[in-house]
């Protein structure tokens, strides 16, 4: 269950800067834009100017940690072996008949839920243009809680399955 929680823990930090990685991208691109078009002076630009190389790296460490981890996982368990669905899902043992009855109803938990709630998000989507100045900004983090939302109803209905 701890190599669950890391794994899960580091895939959620991925996505969080990888969205954040994004979301920078989107706003240099439309303050670069706003510049062209002469819509702001060069001096808004410059002090609003976010810089991308930081959130590349912290992107990237995110990457390497996660890479590393899912592979030290993978073979630390299978003596060399790197088995694909232990990448995926790490608590999976194929061998114990209830590990993997509680991996596959702990995916298709998080799989409904994140079904579900990929309609409230496309729902919300139409009422975010009259609340939000920018609504780029909603729509990158939107997209990326969705896997989020996946991975912590994943670990809680695993949790919730091993505790019976």
């Amino acid at each position: 269950m701890k190599n669950l929680l890391i794994t899960i823990v580091l895939r959620i930090l991925l996505i969080i800067s990888f969205a954040v990685y994004a979301f920078v991208l989107v706003k240099n691109a439309q303050l670069s834009d706003m510049f062209l078009k002469r819509e702001i002076s060069f001096d808004y630009y410059m002090e609003n100017e976010i810089n991308s190389g930081l959130y590349n790296v912290i992107a990237l460490f995110f990457a390497t940690l996660n890479s590393w981890y899912t592979h030290y996982q993978s073979k630390k368990r299978n003596n060399g072996r790197i088995i694909m669905k232990e990448i995926v899902i790490p608590e999976m043992i194929h061998d114990d008949e209830r590990e993997s009855e509680i991996t596959g109803k702990s995916a298709k938990a998080a799989f409904s839920i994140m079904f579900a709630f990929s309609f409230i998000l496309m729902a919300s989507f139409s009422l975010v243009p009259y609340a939000l100045n920018n609504p780029l900004s909603y729509a990158i983090f939107a997209i990326a809680s969705l896997p989020i939302v996946g991975f912590v109803a994943y670990f809680i209905a695993s949790k919730v399955l091993y505790s019976r």
